[in-house]
């Protein structure tokens, strides 16, 4: 195994199905309570989340029982005296064999193959609703927070961006569905069959990860110019923007599995590559992906983390925000300062409310009222 990453190691694949498996259920877990214990009522963006955790979840069992059988993380051993092609040592001998293996067979011969070709068409057929349930889910929370009126700018930025998320996830997981059109059996084939029956899988691919990793970065950014308008102090700003740069976690997962999915689309169908070490790799930073995505959609909704925060104040600050959708009639005088594009800023005399203001469950707080949104904490 020492010519081959830690990524490709039997240890650390179990590692990452099954720790990025509980964080991911963690998060979610921690996300619904919160929003459970102060009131705060679920939303799509949370309803959202819970499919992608669970799928995630599937990601990582297939992680584990791969490495099991021994169909992930384990290099081929060839039928002795096999001297055909090796991209085509796919036999119905071979299949059945896999299909008994449990009774004693060696190590890792193509009997195997069929599994981890099962194991990678469930995974790239559930990878892009889980990246793309990801980021709805951030992309509906941003609509919680920012969206005042739905025809504002801010508003059809994200409805528009709703929109395009939602048709870029159901497209990809059709392209997998159909990529070897109505020869569904080729999926899980030979080499070979996936070269003659199937589109060109490496232009797929290469497309998914671009394509999510440019989206994540337009999604995780998006939040970062509105919080810099708000008139408060630069400190709060950082603080503030800071929470929502949690987020960026998933970035840097993308963008490592679109480097590693680079090299793996040049290499191409390469017969002196193990076809199973380079299925391991491309799954284990899928997973990687996966779960440090859903994990990242849940932080900024996790109060309880930052309690013990050097942010608390602008977190609290922050959680009153979700909780509204509405003007409060104190503050409706100040709706002629608001720019247009759905976040309303104080005028210039407008004086902080008394401590003893409590804002109930009917009043509004837009964006620009950070210090009365302590109060409801």
């Amino acid at each position: 195994m020492a010519a081959y990453g830690y990524y490709q190691q039997p240890g650390h694949v179990i590692a990452a199905g099954v720790l990025l498996s509980l964080l991911a259920l963690l998060a979610v877990g921690l996300r619904l309570w919160t929003r459970y214990k102060y009131g705060q009522g679920f939303r799509a963006d949370d309803w959202l989340i819970v499919p992608a955790a669970l799928l995630t979840v599937g990601q990582g069992i297939n992680l584990v029982v791969g490495v099991a059988n021994k169909s992930l993380a384990t290099t081929v051993v060839w039928p002795t005296g096999y001297d055909a092609n090796p991209l085509a040592i796919h036999t119905p001998q071979t299949e059945a064999m896999g299909k008994v293996s449990a009774i004693g067979l060696p190590e890792n011969t193509e009997n195997n193959r069929f599994w981890v070709c099962q194991a990678e068409f469930y995974y790239i057929s559930t990878l892009p609703l889980i990246v793309g349930l990801v980021k709805l889910s951030f992309l509906l929370f941003y609509v919680r927070i920012f969206v005042v009126h739905r025809t504002g700018a801010i508003g059809i930025l994200l409805y528009t961006l709703i929109v395009i998320v939602s048709l870029w996830t159901v497209a990809f997981f059709f392209a997998v569905i159909f990529e070897c059109r109505l020869n569904f059996w080729a999926a899980w084939g030979s080499t070979v069959d996936v070269i003659n029956n199937c589109f060109n899988t490496f232009s797929y691919i290469y497309g998914l990860c671009l394509s999510d990793f440019i989206a994540d970065v337009v999604v995780i950014m998006i939040p970062i110019p509105l919080v810099w308008r708000l008139k408060i102090s630069r400190r709060r700003k950082v603080a503030i923007a800071a929470i929502f740069l949690l987020g960026a976690v998933s970035i840097a997962a993308s963008l490592t599995r679109l480097i590693m999915t680079v090299q793996i689309v040049y290499s191409g169908f390469d017969p002196s590559d193990d076809s199973i070490m380079v299925v391991t790799k491309y799954m284990y930073w899928g997973m990687v992906e996966c779960g440090t995505g859903v994990t990242a959609a849940c932080l900024s909704s996790l109060q309880v983390l930052a309690r013990i925060s050097s942010i608390d104040s602008a977190w609290h600050s922050l959680v009153s925000v979700f909780t509204s959708r509405h003007r409060n009639r104190s503050i409706d005088s100040a709706s002629q300062h608001n720019g247009g594009d759905g976040i309303s800023y104080p005028p210039p005399n407008a004086k902080a409310p008394r401590n003893g203001y409590k804002l109930t469950s009917d009043d509004a707080l837009p964006m620009r009222d950070w210090t009365a949104a302590r109060e409801t904490v």
